[in-house]
C-alpha cells in the first residue's frame, strides 16, 4: 500500500510491519494502540519501527489510519465512523500514490486543535515557569510524574511539528499577499516596476529592495510589534539605512504595520549608530550618521517616508 506523509510517497504492507516489529518490545500504551500479532503497540512507535521514518512529524491518527488500511485492529479514531472496520489489505485495490491516505487536512486540523487546547489553558510563559520550578531538585520518579502532569507529551510535540510543517511559509505568504494588494493602491499614472519585486520574505543579492519602480524604492516590514521589539527595531532601521543609500532621487518609502514602528522611526531618540551595531558592515556608516544621531533624526534627514499599511489595508494587525 502506498501512502503520502509530508508530501512524500512511501510503500508499506502488513507483512513488512509484522517482520519489522517482531523483535522489538512495545512501549507502554497511553491512549491509542494498534494490535500486531496479539501485541498492542503505541501507534507512533509501531509506525516508526515499521517504516524507519524516525524524523518525520505526524500524529497518532495518521498512523492509526495507515494501520487500519493494512488490516490491523486499532483503538478508535476520534470522529471516525464507528461502523468502519479495518479490512485486510489484500482485498483492497491498489491505492493511487497521489492520494494521502492519512488525511493531511484532518491531521492538520487535529494538530491545530491539540495546540489550541493546550495553549488556551493560560500563558505559556507562566506554564513553563511553573514547570521549571517543579523540576528543580526533581529525581527520576518525580520527573516522570511531572511530565505526565504537564501535558507536554509526544502527541503535543508531534502536533506542534505538524503545525510547523504546514505554516512554515506563512510569513512569505503574508509578505507576498500584502505587497501584491498594495501595488494597485500606490502606483501612480505612468509609474512602472523597473525590477522584479521581492515578494518573498527577504531580499536576494540582485534585488536591493522589496519594490523598485520608476518613482520609488520601498521596503515592507510586516511584523506585529508588541512593545518589546529591540530586534524588530534593529531590522527596521537597517532597512531605512538601506533605503537611504539609493542614489537615484526616487522616493524612499518604508511600509510598516501599526503605530509602534511609525513612532519608533519618527520619534525615537535611540542612538542610530548603536542600533546599527549588528547590521551588515555596509550599513553601519551611511552618509548623515554621526555618533550622536538619533533614529528619528536620521529617518527625517534622509527623507524616508514612513507609511502605516493599516491606512491602506485596515484589516492588517
Amino acid at each position: 500500500m502506498d501512502f503520502v506523509l509530508n508530501g512524500r510517497t512511501h510503500t508499506l504492507d502488513a507483512e513488512t510491519v509484522r517482520a519489522r516489529v517482531h523483535g522489538a518490545p512495545p512501549h507502554d500504551i497511553r491512549t491509542h494502540w494498534v494490535e500486531i500479532d496479539g501485541r498492542r503497540w503505541p501507534p507512533k512507535q509501531a509506525f516508526r519501527v515499521a517504516t524507519g521514518l524516525n524524523d518525520e512529524p505526524f500524529i497518532s491518527h495518521f498512523a492509526l489510519r495507515v494501520f487500519q488500511r493494512l488490516g490491523f485492529t486499532t483503538s478508535p479514531i476520534p470522529g471516525a465512523p464507528q461502523s468502519a472496520r479495518p479490512q485486510p489489505s489484500e482485498s483492497r485495490t491498489a491505492v493511487d500514490p497521489r492520494i494521502d491516505v492519512g488525511g493531511p487536512r484532518k491531521d492538520a486540523t487535529v494538530a491545530f486543535a491539540t495546540l489550541e487546547a493546550y495553549l488556551s489553558n493560560g500563558s505559556l510563559t507562566d506554564t513553563i515557569a511553573r514547570l521549571e520550578a517543579s523540576l528543580n531538585g526533581a529525581g527520576n520518579d518525580d520527573v516522570q510524574r511531572i511530565l505526565t502532569e504537564s501535558g507536554l507529551d509526544e502527541d503535543l510535540v508531534d502536533g506542534a511539528l505538524v503545525v510547523r510543517e504546514r505554516i512554515g511559509m506563512i510569513d512569505t505568504l503574508i509578505h507576498a499577499a500584502v505587497i501584491t494588494q498594495v501595488l494597485p493602491l500606490i502606483l501612480e499614472p505612468g509609474e512602472v516596476l523597473t525590477k522584479r519585486p521581492s515578494l518573498g520574505a527577504g531580499n536576494d543579492p540582485d534585488r536591493n529592495y522589496d519594490l523598485e519602480t520608476s518613482h520609488r524604492v520601498a521596503e515592507f516590514k510586516l511584523s506585529s510589534w508588541k512593545g518589546r521589539d529591540g530586534m524588530r527595531q534593529r531590522g527596521l532601521f537597517a532597512d531605512v539605512v538601506g533605503l537611504s543609500l539609493d542614489p537615484t532621487g526616487r522616493r524612499r518609502q518604508v511600509y510598516v504595520v501599526g503605530d509602534l514602528p511609525v513612532r519608533f522611526l519618527k520619534n525615537s531618540k535611540r542612538n542610530a549608530a548603536k542600533t546599527l551595531s549588528k547590521a551588515a558592515l555596509k550599513l553601519r556608516t551611511p552618509a548623515g550618521l554621526d555618533a550622536s544621531t538619533t533614529v528619528a533624526e536620521f529617518t527625517k534627514t534622509t527623507n524616508i517616508e514612513v507609511i502605516d499599511l493599516k491606512a491602506l489595508l485596515p484589516r492588517l494587525r
